[in-house]
């Protein structure tokens, strides 16, 4: 009779899951597609919950997420402080295909099975808590698996603020962490689309001999106004070289007041 490998036996042993709580977010948070990822060597945060789910259509009963620990990988389950601040590894199955999967303490649950629903209170994709899982579906959560991806929403209320925005805004939204913010991509940075003050009418050369002028740029004149805050902007009209008794930059150029956007 063939006899149970240790990890094997250890994760039948560890196979349920206490999620009632919100737990802190760990340190793997690894990339994954269709059914599974390949694990890169990191350590799940102490009483920490990292769970991953893999839907294969509909919202069906099961987890199918697979876990794969190659060859020099080293995945590291840290101790839990006590029974209410356990350790968590949430995965569908395991496959150790010569990497190392180390329980480091007490206190540490690895098993497979619960579905994983986090919130996307927006529905844009993103969640604030990719981490934090309920196992039943419900209004404003949606299963891990369909993430756009594992990364932090800053805004879960706003369906355009979220990782990777491409758009700048001219108004602000609610940052979770930090209040409003015109951060609308949340990297932490609040963006002008105009950070310099680019406009410029130079000197040139139009082959005549004669000193002429040409608006090189468009763009605020001297500096760039903060974030929501409005400035005369330079909008090129002809910036073909032209003699200066013909024309000049200030028959080059039209004005406007445009309010800096930012992400």
């Amino acid at each position: 009779m063939k006899r149970f490998t240790p990890i094997i036996a250890f994760i039948l042993l560890l196979g349920v899951f206490h999620i009632a709580r919100a737990e802190v977010s760990a340190a793997c948070n690894w990339t994954f597609n269709t059914a599974g990822a390949t694990a890169t060597t990191c350590g799940i945060n102490s009483a920490s919950y990292e769970m991953y789910d893999y839907d294969s259509g509909g919202d069906n009963a099961t987890n199918g997420f697979a876990l794969t620990i190659p060859a020099g990988v080293t995945v590291t389950v840290n101790a839990g402080t006590d029974a209410s601040n356990l350790t968590f590894l949430g995965i569908g199955s395991l496959n150790m295909t010569g990497g190392t999967l180390i329980v480091s303490g007490n206190y540490v649950r690895v098993g497979t099975g619960p579905r994983c629903y986090v919130a996307d209170a927006d529905a844009d994709g993103y969640s604030p808590t990719p981490n934090t899982c309920v196992t039943t579906a419900q209004a404003g959560y949606r299963r891990k698996s369909t993430l756009t991806a594992a990364t932090v929403d800053c805004g879960d209320g706003n369906a355009n603020a979220k990782p990777g925005q491409t758009t700048y805004y001219t108004t602000t939204f609610t940052n979770t962490a930090t209040g409003l913010s015109y951060d609308w991509n949340c990297d932490g940075t609040q963006t002008k689309q105009y950070a310099t003050a680019p406009y410029s009418c130079t000197a040139c050369t139009n082959g005549s001999g004669y000193g002429s002028y040409v608006a090189a740029n468009n763009g605020f004149l001297t500096t760039s106004p903060a974030c929501g805050v409005a400035g005369t902007y330079y909008t090129v009209t002809n910036a073909t070289c032209r003699d200066p008794a013909v024309a000049n930059c200030s028959t080059s150029v039209s004005t406007s007041s445009v309010t800096q956007p930012c992400r």
